[in-house]
């Protein structure tokens, strides 16, 4: 379902989950051609959650995220030329082309360094909710990490901290791999050392609120995201909430095997025969795809609407692609500023 929000808001949302797709596809693209730098992560799949999370925040709350980062920053309102640049490693990057990939920030929209490290962000988003709370501010700092990041002691330990203290803090679990079997000691959470059968129960033995969200559904994860920071500022302290979406086709090394995203199958209701096997993902698990159908359905926007949204989100895209391109490196002599000495 969409969110309890007017119809503006609603186009807007869809239109930063277009955003956020044709960027991922874009970075695709880029790394067939060697023009991202190491191993990268996409958000493909997991729109719904960022968009939905974003849609509830106030610009004076804090954003920090992970090595899955790209979304997040659309959602949050990054320039996608600024961004795509530091993906490529360029000067004009938010980073100055040193973050790169894994480690993207906004410092403008409190949007901080991400972290690549598995659950390394947790204690410093706890950190952030911390100095919210102690300077008497009415903001949350939000988090958001995979279920592999609940294998990490850091993750105990900040989830101890943020429910001992009442902190104002909502830890956004995305868990892609929510179609997995889920019994203790199995193979769910990316290994089997898990002894608990929901992400829940950790959070929740510390006496924190928690909750259990479909990824797919923008307005149920909008919901929960609105009631966690009502929560919190109200002092009630922090929420855990495990979103659970769908692992997209397209695998831990990105490639498109689901091809370019055709907003066209959302009323066409078409599987093109080279992508027959990842026929859920066309159908049910999608979801851009998704949340355009429920647009027509409820007579919120029309088949030309949204063909035109998305062109003009294409064209953002290629414009963001062709300034990260142009721009230069960053010179070899500040290699070594804004770094921590050894």
């Amino acid at each position: 379902m969409l969110p309890v929000m007017s119809r503006d808001q609603c186009l807007e949302a869809f239109r930063k989950m277009l955003l956020i797709r044709r960027f991922e596809e874009a970075c695709i693209d880029a790394a067939a051609k060697q023009q991202v730098h190491g191993h990268y992560h996409v958000y493909i799949g997991q729109e719904a959650t960022g968009v939905g999370v974003m849609s509830v925040l106030d610009k004076g709350d804090f954003v920090h995220s992970t090595h899955r980062n790209h979304g997040h920053l659309l959602a949050r309102g990054a320039d996608p030329d600024r961004a795509l640049a530091e993906i490529f490693g360029r000067a004009t990057g938010y980073s100055g082309g040193k973050a790169g990939t894994l480690h993207g920030c906004a410092p403008d929209l409190n949007f901080p360094l991400s972290s690549g490290i598995v659950a390394g962000i947790l204690p410093i988003s706890t950190g952030t909710a911390y100095a919210l709370k102690y300077r008497k501010l009415p903001n949350v700092s939000v988090v958001f990490f995979g279920d592999g990041a609940m294998e990490e002691g850091a993750a105990y330990e900040a989830l101890n901290l943020a429910a001992l203290w009442k902190l104002p803090v909502i830890f956004v679990c995305e868990n892609n791999t929510a179609e997995v079997e889920r019994k203790p000691g199995g193979a769910q959470y990316h290994a089997p050392n898990m002894s608990i059968v929901e992400l829940t129960d950790i959070a929740r033995i510390m006496g924190m609120n928690t909750g259990i969200v479909d990824g797919l559904d923008m307005g149920a994860v909008w919901t929960a995201a609105r009631d966690a920071r009502e929560r919190a500022i109200r002092g009630e302290g922090a929420t855990f909430l495990e979103v659970r979406t769908h692992t997209w086709p397209g695998g831990q090394y990105p490639t498109l095997v689901t091809g370019r995203t055709d907003i066209r199958h959302t009323w066409n209701g078409e599987v093109p025969a080279e992508f027959s096997k990842h026929e859920k993902w066309f159908r049910r698990n999608d979801p851009v795809l998704s949340i355009a159908r429920e647009l027509l359905t409820l007579g919120m926007a029309k088949q030309a609407e949204i063909e035109k949204l998305d062109a003009e989100v294409t064209r953002a895209i290629n414009e963001a692609v062709k300034f990260a391109n142009e721009s230069p490196f960053p010179p070899v002599e500040e290699a070594l500023t804004h770094v921590w000495p050894h």
